[in-house]
């Protein structure tokens, strides 16, 4: 089996090396713990310590398109801002954003370089070399705002060495990484709200009861002002309501309900604080703008001109509810499914969310740039409950079966899901 730094691809071949070369430092590529990275930071002088007026966002989903929401909505009103995201769809210089621009190649690769000396190979793993790389970079380039979403969990994530934030935001919580973060939402949930700091601000989304108590009785604990979806502020008719404040959110240009609920909490992140605060009469012209490929995107491609295809980076149970209730809302009807999961995903819960949604055919592939579950185990239980499904060696092999199934094209809907890996597989090739 290949390991996961074979699968790291960047179109600079010395960043591509040296970001490989960080595999080599830890036996293990996910092993919470703050030890490792804090003893990195203080031989850099402990950059983190030097950056201001964070925004630090946790939760199993959502969490990316809430930094991406802030991010865009920040850089509208002025601000500079520097965000780091994980993990990237298309290129891997995406996970850093310096003074609202993707960092560059020359920059990076000096920066990796510098980082790995520092570290002079000590044990350490891919994720938290690479964090420490963002902080050292934003400290070099200071800007009016740092935003961080968490790459796994919270309390021992690595952007967690951070001691103090403006605000934490908290996404939808569900079950993800059981083997690392536990297998019910009490524990996940613990984990999540690790990231909060004392008598900062939280602003929860929309989140199950058991979750909720414990966003609150942290906050309460960390003595924070709080603020929860549908307590302190709700949407109706795709309406923000909060106290006098209506903001009409419909012509956000991102697809789904959820989408509403993540751009409500950075909306609320952006009225509570001040340094965060925008003129809200600007955001007609801006929700159109608000852009973040790969969440349920309709795509164009020469290569299939009649067929209408939709991706989305779904990739657990709480992603794949989400998707399904899009196809309901939107009431797509006879689409075909192509299905790729990681090998650590709960496949079993999600073919059951599949089922719901009735696709014609489900196409199960197998991951050309990440670790994917096999595609027989994926159909044994797709089986089970009566999905139609075909395996197939790669995504192009499916979509030219699909193709070619009958001459009426125009009819043919496709959604490509399961992984961040497939979705930036396919959107690679079509260029």
């Amino acid at each position: 089996m290949l390991q996961v730094r074979d699968y790291i691809k960047h179109k600079n071949k010395k960043i591509e090396d040296i970001l490989k070369s960080f595999f080599l430092f830890h036996p293990k590529n996910i092993d919470l713990s703050l030890e490792r990275i804090n003893r990195l930071l203080k031989k850099l002088n402990d950059p983190q310590k030097k950056i201001k007026n964070i925004i630090h966002i946790a939760g199993t989903n959502g969490k990316g398109s809430i930094a991406t929401i802030l991010y865009n909505l920040q850089k509208s009103q002025g601000k500079t801002v520097n965000i780091y995201r994980s993990p990237h769809l298309l290129s891997f210089n995406e996970r850093i954003h310096i003074k609202n621009k993707e960092v560059s190649n020359h920059y990076l690769l000096n920066t990796l370089q510098h980082i790995k000396y520092v570290n002079n190979n000590e044990p350490i793993t891919f994720f938290e070399i690479i964090t420490a790389t963002a902080f050292f970079m934003f400290y070099e380039n200071k800007a009016d705002l740092t935003i961080l979403e968490v790459g796994l969990g919270g309390r021992f994530d690595a952007t967690n060495v951070i001691k103090k934030n403006l605000v934490s935001i908290i996404s939808t919580i569900g079950i993800d990484h059981k083997e690392f973060l536990g297998s019910t939402i009490k524990l996940i949930a613990n984990e999540k709200v690790g990231i909060i700091k004392k008598k900062s601000c939280v602003i929860s989304s929309k989140q199950t009861q058991t979750a909720r108590k414990i966003i609150q009785n942290k906050s309460l604990e960390m003595d924070c002002l709080f603020y929860e979806y549908n307590e302190n502020w709700k949407i109706e008719n795709k309406i923000f309501y909060h106290g006098d404040i209506q903001v009409n959110l419909k012509k956000i240009a991102l697809s789904g309900a959820h989408q509403h609920i993540n751009f409500s909490c950075a909306l609320m992140a952006c009225i509570k604080i001040k340094k965060l605060n925008i003129d809200l009469k600007s955001l007609d012209k801006i929700l159109p703008r608000i852009y973040w490929r790969g969440r349920i995107e309709k795509v164009k491609s020469n290569l299939y001109p009649n067929l209408e295809i939709w991706i989305d980076v779904a990739h657990n149970k709480l992603g794949f509810s989400v998707l399904v209730e899009w196809i309901k809302k939107t009431k797509i009807e006879s689409f075909y499914m192509i299905l790729s999961l990681g090998i650590k995903k709960d496949y079993l819960s999600i073919i059951k969310e599949i089922k719901k949604a009735n696709p014609k055919i489900l196409y199960i592939v197998s991951g050309k740039n990440f670790q994917s579950h096999n595609p027989k185990s994926i159909k044994r239980a797709a089986n089970k409950i009566k999905i139609k499904s075909i395996i197939f060696e790669d995504i192009f092999e499916a979509l030219n079966n699909i193709k070619k199934k009958d001459n009426n094209y125009n009819k043919k809907k496709i959604i490509i899901t399961g992984s961040i890996g497939l979705v930036g597989n396919f959107l690679e090739k079509i260029g």
